[in-house]
């Protein structure tokens, strides 16, 4: 059943941060939200929250493989995955950079298989920016972090991105900024 704006959302991984975030805003306009959390918390005091431990990419592919009708998946990603806008300056994200482009490799992967097999689900990876949470706290770095947005400015932003797109944008990625 949709929410009051007709849309239904799962949100892998909503203990904290962006996840967080966005099922605060779309249970907040009256979509119908569908998450998972680590461990939940007073902080999660909602219908919907459920404990699960479930790994994002290995999820949508046992969703798509069960047939159900599925619109858009997107994938958290960031621009540190990004072979083409490389910044040698950012000593310390190997391996997080790998993880991402990873992540986006596998997303490319996805979308491609469903466009062969004529599915309209649209798989898109989205870096929603540089946002305060507490990922972000890290110390010690030799360079600054620039243009740190709160994760409400980040997830109303990527909302919007993510509402704009279909299958013809499966397979793509983009920022928070529409981009």
């Amino acid at each position: 059943m949709a929410g009051a704006n007709g849309k239904n959302w799962l949100i892998v991984g909503a203990s904290r941060g962006i996840g967080h975030e966005f099922a605060t805003q779309l249970l907040d306009r009256g979509d119908e939200v569908f998450v998972t959390v680590r461990k939940p918390g007073i902080e999660h005091d909602v219908a919907y929250w459920t404990d699960a431990k479930v790994e994002p990419s290995h999820f949508a592919q046992k969703l798509l493989k069960a047939k159900v009708s599925v619109g858009t998946i997107v994938f958290i990603s960031s621009d540190s995955g990004s072979v083409s806008a490389f910044r040698e300056h950012e000593d310390g994200f190997a391996a997080y950079g790998a993880s991402k482009a990873a992540l986006n490799v596998m997303a490319r992967h996805m979308a491609a298989e469903l466009k062969r097999k004529g599915s309209r689900t649209t798989i898109i990876m989205l870096h929603p920016g540089e946002v305060r949470t507490d990922m972000a706290k890290i110390e010690d770095l030799d360079w600054e972090v620039e243009g740190q947005m709160e994760p409400q400015e980040s997830v109303a932003a990527c909302i919007k991105t993510i509402e704009s797109k279909g299958p013809d944008d499966s397979g793509t990625f983009w920022t928070w900024r529409n981009e």
